[in-house]
């Protein structure tokens, strides 16, 4: 689903999505279940699950400042990881886990999907966790990391800071205790990243790649691709032939796609590139794993579908509010196919913190015209 380097940060990633009360509750659960279950005295973020003989997906739990998923492949001797989260404290309890739940080999490879800062703050606890493991993303990505990656920290951190003084004005104006112990909850958790962030330093990729980079190991082969321009300029994905896995970035997940970083006239052919690689399960950047090839369709289809609604109406001199007015969820052919607009409500719900104040109902409609003005956004840009 969703800001730093991505969503506007907070305000938009998580402001277009969420609650209610029975959601406020379901936070408060999460967050003590969480505490409970701790990792050699860290808190546990993600839930571990075998998607294939040596591959596992770690899917993130709800937090405030949105952790990607990991996809980890293990090799003969050591492991691959895709992609590194939003901070240095989340890469040191998903290794504790690994080694605890799944195996103690070392990290030998980490591979940035794509620039985005909950993807990518994490590398530099790779790189004390295993000073020798090699870093790796397109070309493309360790550019736009390298130019924008300190940026779009302070960017986050400005923004962080400005929502927090926000909960703590919702926090004193609340009654109901659900809401408060939410809000709590936001305040605790914005204080320790800005905390966590406070120094920090981005880590650059040390191996880089254009087209395709094959390993060849004993268990598997795991080629690592670059196919084209979709949620970023430098998207890859990885892809182990043997187990029929891709590990898919946020080029292809279970939210609402984030394109304001995007090039949604390219979105879809991209993911037909993607789809010529006869994979059958999908580890994307957030939510759940995907046992199915068609998602990929669908969510091609939707940003397709958009972006011609949203060119048509521009191209006939229409605002942006006016657009955003017109093209609704029940308009969109692609949103019915097969219930592709419910999947990605009900991954949101599932997996994203609830922002108090905000009525799920109109989530999908929300999350729509937040697309409709980064579609047309790009089409300014490209």
């Amino acid at each position: 689903m969703p800001h730093p380097s991505r969503r506007g940060f907070l305000k938009r990633t998580l402001g277009t999505c969420w609650t209610g009360a029975a959601l406020l509750e379901q936070a408060v659960f999460r967050a003590n279940h969480a505490r409970a279950q701790a990792v050699d005295g860290l808190p546990t973020l993600f839930d571990i699950e075998k998607v294939a003989d040596g591959i596992y997906a770690a899917i993130a739990r709800p937090e405030t400042l949105l952790n990607c998923n990991a996809a980890i492949f293990e090799n003969n001797a050591d492991l691959l990881i895709v992609d590194a989260h939003s901070k240095p404290s989340a890469v040191i309890s998903l290794v504790s886990q690994i080694r605890r739940d799944v195996t103690k080999k070392p990290v030998r490879y980490l591979v940035n999907s794509h620039f985005h800062w909950d993807h990518t703050q994490g590398s530099p606890s790779y790189r004390r966790i295993a000073p020798h493991a090699d870093i790796v993303s397109s070309e493309v990505t360790r550019k736009l990391l390298s130019e924008n990656g300190a940026e779009r920290l302070k960017q986050s951190a400005a923004q962080t800071e400005k929502s927090l003084q926000e909960y703590k004005e919702q926090l004193g104006a609340a009654k109901d205790p659900q809401e408060k112990a939410a809000l709590q909850r936001l305040i605790r958790d914005s204080t320790a990243y800005l905390a966590e962030m406070k120094n920090y330093t981005p880590e650059l990729p040390n191996v880089t790649f254009d087209r395709d980079l094959i390993i060849h190991d004993k268990s598997h082969d795991l080629h690592l691709a670059f196919r084209g321009r979709a949620h970023t300029s430098g998207d890859v994905m990885v892809y182990c032939p043997q187990k029929k896995v891709i590990a898919s970035g946020d080029a292809l997940h279970g939210f609402m796609p984030y394109i304001a970083d995007g090039y949604p006239t390219e979105w879809q052919t991209t993911l037909l590139q993607f789809a010529e690689f006869p994979f059958e399960h999908v580890i994307g950047g957030h939510a759940a794993v995907q046992h199915t090839r068609k998602r990929l369709y669908q969510m091609g289809n939707y940003i397709t579908e958009l972006t011609d609604l949203v060119l048509k109406d521009k191209r006939n001199n229409k605002t942006l509010p006016q657009i955003q007015g017109t093209i609704t969820p029940d308009k969109l052919k692609s949103l019915a196919d097969d219930g592709y607009g419910k999947f990605m409500l009900d991954s949101v719900m599932r997996y994203r913190v609830p922002t108090p104040g905000v009525d799920s109902s109109t989530l999908l409609a929300s999350g729509l015209r937040t697309n409709i003005a980064e579609i047309f956004a790009a089409l300014e840009r490209t």
